[in-house]
């Protein structure tokens, strides 16, 4: 997988599909993605292999402590498969919709190994208070 990169905003119809990005759609392989609202801010889009990986890791957790039942559940019972349709259409659920605060519009940011769907307003509203160089891009880039 070559990643995913790039960021491309969509608009949602009134059935809340929106298109899924060509770009992205040729790196995807394998069967649906997962799509699901782990953190606040926006939902993430897992490719099949990348899925597997944190399902492993949830399984290995619950086993480990009896407590990550209730974060396991609240993953698993708020996540959907999606799939592009004939149209190259992904639709998100009224609920994630809410909940991130997905209108009109999408934007979707590729995130190497995951997808980010977005409110373009709250991402241009993080991504200033992210935007400070603390070193990290000298670690990365050399």
């Amino acid at each position: 997988m070559s990643g995913f990169l790039g960021r491309h905003e969509y608009q949602i119809d009134g059935k809340g599909r929106v298109s899924f990005p060509s770009p992205f759609r040729r790196v995807v392989s394998g069967g649906p993605l997962v799509l699901l609202q782990w953190q606040t801010t926006h939902l993430d889009l897992f490719p099949p292999e990348k899925w597997a990986e944190i399902q492993e890791n949830l399984i290995a957790h619950r086993r480990g402590r009896e407590d990550r039942g209730a974060y396991i559940r609240t993953v698993s019972s708020n996540a959907t498969e999606v799939e592009p349709d004939a149209h190259g259409r992904i639709r998100i659920p009224p609920g994630l919709r809410e909940r991130v605060g997905l209108d009109d519009v999408a934007l979707f940011i590729g995130a190497l190994d995951r997808i980010e769907i977005w409110n373009p307003a709250r991402f241009e509203e993080q991504f200033a208070r992210e935007a400070e160089d603390d070193g990290f891009a000298a670690q990365i880039f050399g």
